[in-house]
């Protein structure tokens, strides 16, 4: 199970700061950043990209600061990179943010700012003559890994709609973590039958496989800005630069949607090593919500639908996970 895994990684990264490896280094000038080659990190897309031209986002707000950007196809990953110090900040699905917040008692993460919201959606292939939940029964969907913030919401609505699938595959239907990557070829083979995804994986679904959406959640968090507690410690007036930096970046990619789709486009084809189609990036720009809000509410929405699927045991109280600076 997730959480347990989680939980063996967390012990594992104490014992190691406890016998003195990977101490904090608070003169560092290094803020390490990840994100998601999605568009729904598009806050991490254009700010990579501008770090990648010389012209870096968050290093203007912070003079003699660099900024080294990491990758993370999902958010358990993510989070073992905060778990293990290799990661500082990092843009990440909420599900994933708040197994980490669970599995430390509240001490390891915390939640810097909202970032997106949207841009996911639960798409059938068009053979399959899914148009119910009810004829989900014994049909096969993919989620990109297993916690993540699809899986959950995937697990949550097969659930409310009166489905049941396990975390050891039985059940009505099944639940198949794979990669976005994979998701596409293997709907064109017949092998899934549906997949919870993201932007710009929706749009890839729809022009390339004729897959039909059948549940979007618009309101719903994507995506946040999270941070390593240690770290924010250790940089308090930092973390303060960091969400300000943040917050205007968000502004700045609302003002110029052309020039910030270029930089989507150009980033993602870097990262990818493909060329990405801009056609692709306009589509999913129109399912996206930007946003600076923490949503509590939707957070703790999350955790229920994260405990009904068992992936999730108790929480502490998630007003401390929204980060506060120390004065």
């Amino acid at each position: 199970m997730l959480k347990r895994l989680l939980s063996c990684l967390f012990l594992t990264c104490t014992l190691l700061t406890m016998a003195g490896c990977n101490r904090e280094v608070e003169t560092s000038k290094v803020i390490r950043m990840g994100g998601f080659p999605n568009v729904t990190h598009v806050q991490a897309l254009v700010a990579r990209n501008m770090t990648r031209h010389g012209e870096g986002w968050f290093e203007r707000y912070l003079p003699g600061y660099s900024i080294e950007w990491y990758t993370y196809n999902a958010g358990p990953t993510a989070m073992e990179a905060i778990f293990g110090k290799t990661a500082d900040l990092t843009y990440v699905g909420p599900s994933p943010a708040l197994n980490a917040f669970a599995v430390s008692a509240g001490r390891e993460v915390r939640i810097l700012a909202g970032a997106v919201n949207g841009g996911a959606a639960l798409m059938v292939a068009p053979e399959s003559g899914i148009r119910t939940p009810a004829q989900f029964k014994g049909r096969s969907i993919a989620t990109p890994q297993l916690g993540n913030t699809q899986d959950v919401s995937c697990r949550a609505w097969l659930t409310r709609n009166g489905l049941r699938c396990t975390l050891e595959g039985a059940g009505d239907c099944r639940i198949a973590p794979t990669p976005n990557s994979m998701q596409l070829q293997l709907m064109k083979q017949g092998d899934i039958d549906a997949c919870w995804t993201v932007e710009p994986w929706v749009s890839r679904m729809e022009r390339m496989a004729g897959a039909i959406i059948l549940v979007q959640e618009p309101d719903v968090v994507t995506t946040v800005l999270a941070g390593r507690v240690g770290w924010l410690k250790a940089h308090p007036q930092e973390a303060a630069t960091i969400i300000r930096a943040h917050c205007e970046l968000t502004q700045w990619i609302t003002d110029h949607p052309e020039e910030a789709q270029a930089r989507v486009v150009d980033e993602l084809t870097q990262l990818t090593q493909a060329p990405m189609d801009p056609e692709l990036v306009r589509s999913a720009w129109n399912r996206l919500k930007l946003t600076n809000k923490v949503d509590l509410a939707g957070l703790e929405q999350f955790v229920k639908d994260a405990q009904a699927a068992g992936l999730l045991d108790r929480v502490p109280p998630l007003e401390g996970m929204i980060y506060k600076q120390e004065k």
